[in-house]
Formats: structure tokens, sequence, C-alpha cells
């Protein structure tokens, strides 16, 4: 009688050389080619209800101009689980859209979209067209006032949209600096744009005219910016750093930078500041005067803004909060002895300069079905693959299923050889 462990040398030789014959055998006689079903953009969502009920062997492959709804890449997807090959081939364009709140009282709603350069998108909103843009490299931005409904666009026959944000009321923006003209309309500039205002102006030493109400804090439940005007923003260098890397925004206006104690939020060092070889002697421009130079930007700082003398505004990231260096430290002559439009320009320059750093709160996680229609192609790579150059062809066991034969004869082999030596048999 055969003991168990004779049984199983035989039953992985038996197992070997079956495994061995159907190689061969498919070698010599290969299978019926697989039976593919193709479908296009134009008819795939009418096909889909006949390809449910196809067997699992019938390979599915659609061939897109553009990405298809989401609820299509859904079924297909689901189609992948059920044992079909579900398979995709065109060159859908890669396009994104984000939308945000503008961080401003007026309210406002920016549009970013990225695209393939060279694409010509049309943006819609629920009521009307609201722009049209060319891509000239990875993206373009729109900001509107007003948007109604859900933002649609359209770049060829692909279509994206994105969901109207949620507006939320801005929070209180602190000013800091010595008593002076410049900190004075800096926060009549803010006010009168609509951003509740708290300021504290030094008049002496430990002396202080402060305006606004509540407590001095500096936290983002209360706090979306801090705009330092001049060096005297040292006095509070931990609360603003710690305020910074919480997810407040910070202006660092004029000199206020060169306090020592600002040095490590700073996007650069200043240089000494620049003179216009001529004064002007009617109207005045923002930076007609002069300004203090970014003469030294650090390795993650970002030139905003650049002119002749050098870079007059620059940006970077703290933490979770971000820092904007503006070199300009008498804005207020622009404001008083510039030309018409002077004031509603110099309160939206501000407005823009604290908004772009402002804290904003995060709202909750956006719905899946957003994300698939915001990004489709990158929504449908996730969920099918990457896409193929045509449709697949072939038997359904290629050669890497043959090489998966071939090592497992070779194991069983192996291990019907192993258990022979370990019981002393040659």
């Amino acid at each position: 009688m055969r003991s168990p462990r004779s049984r199983f040398e035989q039953a992985c030789r038996v197992g070997a050389f079956a495994l061995l014959g159907w190689v061969i055998g498919t070698s010599v006689f290969p299978p019926a080619a697989r039976r593919v079903e193709v479908a296009s953009s134009t008819n795939i969502a009418a096909r889909l209800d006949a390809w449910t009920r196809t067997p699992a062997s019938v390979a599915l492959h659609g061939t897109f101009a553009a990405t298809p709804e989401p609820w299509i890449v859904d079924w297909l997807h689901a189609l992948g689980h059920s044992g079909h090959l579900v398979t995709w081939s065109g060159t859908p364009p890669a396009v994104a859209i984000s939308l945000e709140s503008e961080p401003d009282p007026h309210g406002g709603t920016r549009i970013d979209l990225s695209a393939p350069p060279g694409t010509e998108i049309v943006v819609r909103d629920d009521v009307s067209v609201v722009d049209s843009v060319h891509v000239r490299s990875l993206g373009a931005r729109i900001a509107t006032p007003a948007v109604a409904g859900t933002i649609t666009a359209n770049a060829g026959a692909q279509q994206f949209s994105g969901a109207e944000p949620v507006f939320s009321a801005p929070k209180a923006v602190v000013v800091i600096g010595q008593a002076g003209w410049e900190g004075k309309f800096i926060a009549t500039a803010l006010e009168e744009r609509g951003w509740p205002v708290m300021a504290r102006f030094s008049v002496a030493p430990n002396v202080d005219v402060t305006q606004g109400t509540g407590a001095f804090t500096l936290d983002t439940s209360r706090v979306a910016a801090v705009v330092a005007v001049d060096t005297s923003i040292a006095r509070y260098a931990a609360a603003v750093s710690r305020f910074v890397g919480s997810g407040g925004g910070l202006v660092l206006a004029g000199p206020a930078s060169l306090a020592p104690s600002m040095a490590a939020l700073a996007p650069g060092a200043l240089g000494t500041r620049v003179r216009p070889a001529v004064e002007p002697k009617d109207t005045i421009s923002l930076g007609a005067t002069g300004f203090y130079p970014v003469s030294a930007l650090r390795q993650d700082g970002i030139e905003l803004e650049r002119r002749a003398d050098g870079i007059a505004i620059a940006a970077r990231r703290v933490g979770a909060g971000r820092v904007v260096q503006v070199g300009y430290d008498d804005s207020w002559r622009w404001r008083m002895a510039g030309g018409t439009g002077s004031v509603a320009a110099h309160r939206e320059w501000w407005s823009r300069v604290v908004g772009s750093v402002a804290y904003v709160p995060v709202g909750g996680p956006r719905p899946q079905a957003d994300v698939e229609r915001s990004a489709p192609l990158a929504a449908m790579v996730d969920r099918l693959g990457p896409a193929r150059t045509g449709p697949p062809s072939g038997g359904p066991m290629g050669p890497l299923d043959r090489r998966l034969f071939i090592t497992l004869i070779m194991i069983l082999l192996l291990t019907e050889w192993a258990s022979r030596r370990l019981r002393g048999l040659r």
C-alpha cells in the first residue's frame, strides 16, 4: 500500500505533466481569439446594456475622443470587476477645474483651469457664458464677481465642471505699526472695502492707540491676516510666528521685514531703499517715490512683481500660512496725490494683497461626483487604468500566462524531487 508521501509525490508528478501537456497543446493548437466589443464616445451609453449581458470571456473596449460621463465610467469599472477585460484608448484632453471663493468682503469666485497649451476653453454657469480663455502654458485663471449654480467648462468636445463654492465672510485684519500716514490709510482702505480692521499704532514707547473691539489675540478663529507696516512688528514676533504657522496670513510692508525677528518669515532680505532718478511732479503712482527691493530671495520664495530696480513683491509659504513681502512703504502718497481713481485703486490693491494671504476656513470634503467631473480624465484613469494603443487582441492566455504555468511545473517537479530525497530514495 502506498504511503501518503508517495501519493503526494505521484500527484505532483501527474500535475506537472498535465500542465506541460496543456502548454504544448495550446502552442500547437492555439485557442480561438478573444472576441472584442468596441464602442465609441457617441454610442457607448447605448451599448452598456448589451455589454452587461455578454459572457465574461468577451473583452470590452472604448475609443474616446472625450471622457464619457462619470456614470458610464462607473458602469465600465463594474464590468471589469465582473470578469470582463475592460480597456480604452483615445486622446481625451487632460483638463481640470477648481473653484474657490475669493477672500474678499465683496465676494467673488476664482476659477482656475488646467488644459494642454493652445486649448480654447469656454466657461458658463447656469445663466450664461462667464468668459472664454486661450491656454498659453499650463492653465488660466478667471475671476468673476458672481456665479449662478454649477460652473461648466468646454474644451472642444470635452466638458468638465465644478460646483459653486460657499462664500464665508472674511475675518478681521490686524494692522500693526507706528502712527503715521501709511498705517492710517492701509487701515482706511481695508475698512472701506469691508474688511473688519483691528489696528494697533505706537505713538510713544509703551503707548499704543488701538482700534477695533475685542482682545488683541492673534488666532485664526478671529483674524485672517496681519499687516506689518514697519519694524514695530518685532514686539509681537512670537505671536505672529505662531499665527502664520497655524494658517494665518502676514503682509510685511515696507521696512517691516528689516526687523531681525521677521527674517525667518520673510520671503527674502530687503536691500537699500531705491529712489527714482526723477521725482514725479504731478500725479503719483504706486512706487513712484521709491521702494525697498527684495535683494536676496529665499529658495522657496516666489517673485510676484519686478520693477526695473529689483523685486518689489515676493511671497512664500510658512507652515500652513502665507507671507507676502511688499517693498512699497508709502502707498498713501498714491492714494492722496494720484490721478483720477487712485483712491479706489489703492483700496482694491490693498484688498487683493491681504486677500492673497488671508486665512480662509476649509470646507468639508467634496462629494466624489464633483471630484470626478472637475478632472474627468484623471478620474477615468483611476477607475479604468491608463489608455491602450488600441483594442486587445489574441487568445485569452498570453505569453505571460504560459511563463506562469512553466514556473508551476518546475515547482511541482522540484517538490517531488525534494520529497523523494527527504525519505532517502534516489
